[in-house]
């Protein structure tokens, strides 16, 4: 019997490897607690931290609006709306991403239709997108998955041959560049997360980022009604209305706009410093039988960073399951996890009639999916395993047990194998 710590051997990694995030400054904390002890914190405009936050995201992305939100989620519902979505609209959405990428779209009244992924990163797959184009399709949406940038140069082409608005959604993937252009720089509209595991953290908070003077406005009157409206909006046609807007609070709150200031000026550094771990990654499995990096496509000249995702191949390890793979890693003290959702496709709402949301008006006769119709993204989530993305660089120590972690594994597949085998059994 091998030395596997599965099987009582001593773990590669005898103490666990700590993981912090975000990472908190002395300088976030005194301008969060300056704001509260002023009492800032609440605004109508944009002003004070939110004002500088819109600032920062302007000059990074190149684009002359910014609109600070409560929520990702809350920046994607603007988005959609900002483009005049509603009924009878469809918009090209990928059926592996977080359910606020594409639920927004039914908040709008118009209908999602869910395309396949990619096999190697699980982004939106372009290929399948052409047989979903119909005459009442609007726009599509793109999420760059894990950091993982979409390869925009090819989104846009796609776009501009059926005549689509794109959606970008960077809630993944603050920083991340496809040909040297950052994500957000090239759709017509994007979203960015400002949740507390994302890049850029504000504990909760959103942005989006636009050229387009109409769809500022309409996300603007959407979310942020009143003070802001009035002061912002300037087409002739919706002034009179601009005081009322159409009546949501999106506004983001003073001190999470304070704590993403800094977390945004340390976001190139904290880039640099996952891509340290990323490598550290790549060079390891590179070198251990069995293993593969997480791919990586051509167009990538940055990746975001979020989370690193090699693919599992049964057939390397003999037809060992992943799941005793994952369970031996662990043992020996890697944190590797696995996805924990499946894709949009199979979850109840887009697999049964009665949604159960009266409210919204689907289409009664909207398309209802089936387990295999979106065949890549299935095998993407069965075959997809995770390495924690450190946002500081491990130690030459930690990355040597994590070395020996590898090699353990990869030397006791057989053992694990007729591990599996009786776990079968049984």
């Amino acid at each position: 019997m091998s030395d596997l710590a599965l099987f009582g051997g001593e773990p590669a990694l005898r103490e666990p490897v700590e993981m912090t995030w975000p990472l908190i400054s002395d300088a976030d904390v005194a301008r969060v607690a300056d704001a509260a002890r002023r009492g800032e914190i609440s605004y109508d405009a944009s002003e004070g931290f939110v004002a500088e936050l819109e600032e920062v995201f302007r000059a990074r992305l190149g684009r002359p609006y910014a609109l600070a939100t409560s929520s990702g989620t809350a920046a994607l519902h603007s988005a959609f709306f900002g483009l005049s979505l509603g009924r009878g609209d469809e918009v090209l959405a990928p059926t592996y991403t977080y359910l606020a990428t594409v639920m927004p779209i039914v908040a709008c009244n118009a209908t999602p239709v869910l395309v396949d992924a990619e096999p190697d990163t699980g982004n939106i797959d372009l290929d399948d997108a052409e047989r979903h184009v119909t005459p009442r399709t609007r726009a599509m949406v793109v999420t760059h998955l894990s950091g993982h940038p979409v390869d925009m140069e090819r989104v846009v082409r796609f776009a501009r041959r059926h005549g689509l608005k794109v959606v970008e959604d960077c809630s993944q993937a603050h920083g991340a560049a496809s040909a040297g252009a950052e994500v957000g720089t090239r759709g017509d509209v994007a979203a960015f997360s400002l949740q507390g595991r994302k890049l850029v953290p504000a504990g909760e908070g959103g942005m989006l980022a636009t050229s387009d003077t109409d769809v500022y406005e309409r996300a603007v009157m959407l979310g942020h009604f009143a003070a802001r409206s009035e002061q912002e909006v300037h087409t002739p046609r919706r002034v009179p209305f601009a005081k009322l807007g159409y009546g949501l609070n999106y506004r983001m709150h003073p001190l999470g706009a304070a704590l993403a200031l800094g977390q945004i000026e340390r976001l190139d550094q904290h880039l640099d410093w996952r891509a340290a771990t990323f490598a550290a990654y790549d060079e390891l499995l590179r070198e251990t039988p069995g293993f593969a990096p997480a791919p990586r496509q051509a167009h990538v000249t940055r990746h975001g960073g979020y989370s690193y995702q090699p693919l599992y191949d049964p057939a390397a390890w003999g037809g060992l399951p992943r799941s005793v793979f994952i369970e031996a890693l662990r043992a020996e003290g890697v944190p590797a996890t696995v996805p924990s959702s499946p894709p949009l496709h199979r979850e109840a709402f887009f697999t049964h009639a009665d949604t159960g949301i009266e409210t919204f008006a689907v289409p009664p006769d909207r398309h209802l999916y089936r387990a295999g119709e979106l065949p890549a993204s299935e095998a993407y989530v069965a075959s997809a395993w995770r390495l924690p993305a450190y946002p500081q660089p491990l130690s030459a120590e930690k990355l040597a047990g994590f070395a020996e972690a590898f090699r353990k594994v990869a030397a006791g597949a057989d053992d694990l194998r007729r591990y599996g085998e009786i776990g079968a059994v049984r």
